[in-house]
C-alpha cells in the first residue's frame, strides 16, 4: 500500500527538483496562486512567476548549485494546513560575475495546504542565515 504524502515530502521534493535543475517540477510543488518571497525580497505571486524566476537563475548563478537540507519543524496549523521549516545549505553558486560564490545556509518556510491527496505550497519565504549576526537576548 503506498504511503500517504506528508507535509515534509514537499521540501524533500523541492531539493530533488532543485538539484536536477528541473524548474517545471519545482514549480509543480506550488499552488497556482502561490506566493514566494526569496532571500533578497523578490516577491513572486503565481506558480508561473515562481517557475520563470527559478528558471532564469538556474540558467545563470544556480546552474552548478547543489542544495541539501533537513526538515527542522513541521507545525500543523489547521486540518489540511501546515508550516514546514527547511534548514538548507547550498554549494556551487556563482556570483553575478560568474566567479564561484561560497557556500550558503538558510531557512525556507513553506506554508502548505492539502489538495486532494497531496500537499501544495501556498506561501514560501526564504531567509539566508548570516554568519556572525546576533540578535540581542529576548527579555521577558
Amino acid at each position: 500500500m503506498p504511503r500517504t504524502p506528508a507535509p515534509e515530502d514537499v521540501p524533500r521534493a523541492f531539493i530533488e527538483a532543485w538539484n536536477r535543475h528541473d524548474m517545471p517540477a519545482l514549480a509543480g510543488l506550488f499552488a497556482e496562486k502561490a506566493h514566494f518571497v526569496n532571500v533578497v525580497g523578490l516577491w513572486w505571486k503565481s506558480r508561473d512567476e515562481i517557475e520563470a524566476a527559478h528558471a532564469a537563475t538556474h540558467a545563470t548563478i544556480f546552474r552548478e548549485s547543489r542544495l541539501t537540507g533537513e526538515v527542522g519543524a513541521v507545525t500543523p496549523l489547521a486540518p489540511g494546513l501546515a508550516a514546514v521549516h527547511l534548514v538548507w545549505e547550498m554549494t556551487g553558486q556563482a556570483g553575478t560575475d560568474g566567479a564561484p560564490a561560497g557556500p550558503r545556509r538558510g531557512i525556507l518556510l513553506f506554508v502548505l495546504k492539502e489538495e486532494g491527496n497531496r500537499w501544495q505550497v501556498a506561501v514560501a519565504q526564504n531567509t539566508d542565515i548570516v554568519p556572525g549576526v546576533l540578535a540581542p537576548e529576548a527579555r521577558p
